[in-house]
């Protein structure tokens, strides 16, 4: 069964990223449950791998890949590759029939500034580079991290803007995929507000037990579309991470 949306690599991305990055080698792996905006479509599980290396200045894995262009308290730069997954890559419900996406690569740059010892801004900037919809996405977020007894946590709330080459290549419906019982329909530039909630806690100096759940508030524009019957999304992620 797949994740809607890229939803179990952002939230491989918010759990292992609750760490302090260090040079060396993760792996692991955890579970990822996400519910479905799509219609026919339940909510999905899925056994999923982490896997990164953590360079000086660079980074590799499962959830991308990122090089540092500066890094001077408050403000960090990186440009950044990241996979885009969805669930209409040969979808399984019988409504979505006819309907088939590619798995995409997004390219850009992410910023990040420090308002304090746990709390910042950042901002993403992406655009599409496999050809199939031309895209771009811009996300804004604020986080700030605290501790819940001995556990750590941080909370995020954002908003993504997706332009409507990405929402109709995520939400909408293709002139050839029309069919008597589903129109075309072609979303517009859309703002889908977010809020996650991500921790780390150590197991031993090597392990450590990674979390996060993230909840998505789809524009009306996207859940007018016939092959969206929610109009919200809803993610978690659990798994142990070794870093050597």
């Amino acid at each position: 069964m797949r994740l809607a949306a890229s939803a179990f690599l952002a939230l491989i991305a918010l759990a292992t990223t609750s760490a302090v990055a260090q040079e060396g080698f993760s792996f692991g792996a955890g579970v990822s449950i996400s519910s479905s905006p799509y219609v026919g479509e339940d909510t999905q599980a899925r056994a999923v791998p982490i896997l990164r290396y953590q360079g000086d200045g660079w980074r590799i894995g499962t959830d991308g890949a990122a090089l540092d262009l500066y890094s001077t308290a408050p403000l960090s730069a990186q440009a950044i590759l990241l996979p885009r997954f969805t669930a209409l890559d040969d979808p399984d419900s019988d409504e979505l029939d006819g309907i088939d996406r590619e798995i995409t690569l997004d390219g850009g740059l992410s910023f990040s500034y420090a308002l304090g010892e746990r709390t910042s801004v950042s901002a993403i900037l992406l655009q599409e580079l496999t050809g199939e919809h031309d895209g771009q996405e811009v996300d804004l977020s604020v986080s700030t991290g605290f501790a819940l007894g001995a556990l750590p946590l941080n909370v995020t709330g954002g908003m993504s803007w997706k332009s409507s080459g990405l929402g109709s290549y995520l939400y909408g419906v293709e002139r050839d995929e029309s069919t008597d019982g589903r129109s075309d329909y072609e979303v517009g530039g859309s703002i889908t507000p977010y809020v996650s909630l991500s921790s780390g806690f150590a197991l031993s100096e090597a392990a450590q037990l990674v979390g996060s759940v993230k909840m998505e508030f789809l524009p009306e524009d996207v859940s007018d579309s016939p092959i969206v019957d929610e109009d919200t999304v809803t993610s978690g992620f659990v798994g142990v991470q070794l870093s050597f």
